[in-house]
């Protein structure tokens, strides 16, 4: 078995897209900002959404929110690598320059602090998504540029920041202990849903993309850690991409 089933399909035009879909439905893609950070947690979005200064319709029942000049936040959208990649290039579609996920992780490396940041600088590609841009040898990586913009507005906010290797899949309880194991053993840092699909759109489109992740549980060939009791940092990590966001772009 093999994604995608069908041949080689990396050279072909698809039927329809992101434009002609919302055209379908009687809409139109508004002019995104030159950035747009993705995140789907409820405190990230309600952060955003107190400090944005207009929120726009997006698509359908999605918001834009205008957090800067050239910065937009858009969330709400559910978690998973399908709805992260059709958001994506509906931005793209409109406009949109950059793309960053702001989200929680996995931490597969318990040294790592919870009130730290990781900043993965490419993804293991273990979903289905991103092998329907982009063939299978190819690695899907963080824009290096964009990456050391956000580590430098992080780590002048305090956070201290870890560059490194995302492990990407969605099949949340079907996260095995020996690949956990074979992962952490491997230094990868992190393990997400969405990244390996959001890296691949935005390659394939020609656009940069980034990822920030903060650690929401620990896995370890041993236990689960979920830390739910814990609140989380999340949020603190807005401003300072926002602010990487606009120096990047400006």
């Amino acid at each position: 078995m093999k994604i995608p089933n069908y041949g080689d399909k990396y050279d072909a035009p698809a039927l329809f897209s992101p434009e002609d879909a919302v055209d379908a439905h009687g809409g139109a893609l508004p002019d995104m900002p030159k950035a747009v950070i993705l995140g789907f947690e409820d405190e990230l979005r309600s952060t955003a959404e107190n400090r944005a200064t207009e929120s726009v319709n997006y698509v359908r029942s999605q918001e834009l929110q205008l957090l800067d000049e050239n910065v937009g936040f858009i969330g709400g959208f559910g978690i998973g690598p399908t709805v992260t990649g059709i958001v994506a290039e509906n931005a793209i579609a409109a406009g949109a320059e950059v793309v960053c996920i702001l989200c929680g992780c996995a931490g597969l490396q318990t040294d790592i602090p919870l009130t730290d940041a990781i900043l993965p600088t490419h993804a293991i590609r273990d979903e289905g998504i991103s092998y329907h841009y982009l063939p299978g040898d190819e690695r899907v990586e963080s824009t290096p540029e964009l990456t050391d913009h956000l580590e430098s507005a992080l780590a002048a906010a305090g956070i201290e920041t870890h560059r490194g290797p995302t492990w990407s899949m969605g099949a949340m309880y079907r996260e095995t202990i020996p690949e956990i194991e074979h992962y952490a053993n491997e230094g990868v840092l992190s393990l997400g849903m969405v990244e390996a699909s959001l890296l691949a759109v935005a390659a394939y489109r020609g656009v940069d993309a980034g990822v920030v992740h903060q650690i929401g549980d620990y896995l370890t060939a041993d236990e689960w850690v979920p830390n739910s009791d814990e609140q989380s940092t999340l949020p603190s990590m807005l401003d300072p991409t926002i602010e990487a966001l606009r120096r990047y772009v400006s």
